[in-house]
């Protein structure tokens, strides 16, 4: 019985995609699956994973004809997925060799959990792929039941990288589709309908940032899709009063949705852009997230600025004021 199915897809990452491989193939947990989907990629991507798919038995590769982008990725590789639980992995990122091991077992102690989670850590190279993990594997895990305590998944990672999922929990759950941004709705409607969630505080995952390079990449310069934030965040809203549970969370998903939207407007600072258009585009931003999610009444300002920023929160409170201002059309 397979344990664990890893869907890794893959887009032009051949300067990374070894040592992420690399981790994957060295994972202790027995009885795993490697999905690696090659999304029509146009440098040497799809031969190295050919390459390793001789080697290792427990490596399937599969390749879109078309590029069809992250989404649509991933969720080809559930439907192809046999594992007990699914976990992600971004192809220029890299796992500890122990992360699937640990997060099985403590599935395994606590009575099939639909999720388990743990840390992540934010790297530029490789340097923890070259070295003994072992003393990360010391802390013990930390049960959440997010009814009980709604406001843990402010706290949670929005990636479903750093996670496994009870494969009957998602089996009929996808990720938005052609839409940048598609972990959030996935991660925190999974997270706030599961009834148990076991936490493994060890840094497992290393999430490559890297403004120039990388998945991460596109979030730090100009690009057309950073509205796709709201309906990422529709879907959020939207699927969780679907699951009847909204009510219940409703405070910690305008946050979510605050946050988040907020967290794109800092990145558009980042652009390499004439400062005039850069306001203009954030002017609109703002804009937006006003007529969506409203004002910041009711709102964790401590939880906000933690997650965003103080400049970023204080730019937006600054928006409001400038509107109240304004002299009311007649």
């Amino acid at each position: 019985m397979i344990k664990v199915s890893i869907i890794v897809p893959v887009y032009n990452e051949s300067q990374y995609l070894k040592t992420c491989l690399n981790s994957l193939m060295s994972q202790t947990l027995d009885d795993i699956e490697i999905i690696a989907i090659d999304d029509n990629s146009n440098d040497d991507s799809l031969n190295i994973l050919k390459r390793y798919a001789r080697r290792y038995a427990n490596l399937h590769v599969y390749h879109n004809e078309e590029n069809i982008g992250l989404g649509s990725t991933r969720n080809m590789g559930i439907k192809l997925a046999k594992g007990e639980y699914i976990g992600f992995v971004d192809s220029d990122d890299y796992v500890n060799p122990r992360m699937f091991k640990e997060m099985y077992d403590a599935a395994l102690r606590n009575d099939y959990p639909e999720m388990v989670t743990t840390g992540v850590r934010f790297v530029k190279d490789d340097v923890y792929a070259k070295c003994d993990l072992s003393f990360l594997a010391n802390n013990k895990e930390i049960i959440i039941r997010p009814s009980v305590k709604p406001e843990s998944v402010i706290f949670e990672s929005p990636s479903v990288c750093n996670k496994i999922f009870r494969k009957d929990t998602i089996k009929d759950y996808y990720f938005i589709e052609d839409c940048m941004f598609e972990d959030i709705p996935f991660s925190y409607t999974k997270y706030m309908e599961a009834s148990k969630v076991v936490f493994v505080p060890n840094a497992n995952y290393f999430y490559r940032r890297d403004v120039t390079k990388g998945l991460s990449s596109k979030n730090y310069r100009k690009n057309d899709s950073i509205t796709d934030i709201f309906r990422v965040l529709d879907k959020l809203e939207n699927d969780m009063k679907k699951s009847l549970k909204y009510e219940l969370f409703k405070d910690e998903i305008k946050l979510i949705q605050l946050g988040y939207s907020l967290i794109r407007v800092e990145e558009i600072n980042n652009w390499q852009l004439d400062l005039k258009d850069k306001n203009i585009i954030i002017e609109k931003m703002f804009s937006l997230i006003e007529e969506k999610y409203g004002n910041l009444d009711g709102v964790d300002i401590t939880l906000l600025e933690s997650n965003c920023g103080m400049n970023i929160v204080d730019a937006y409170s600054n928006y409001l004021d400038k509107i109240k201002e304004r002299p009311k059309s007649l």
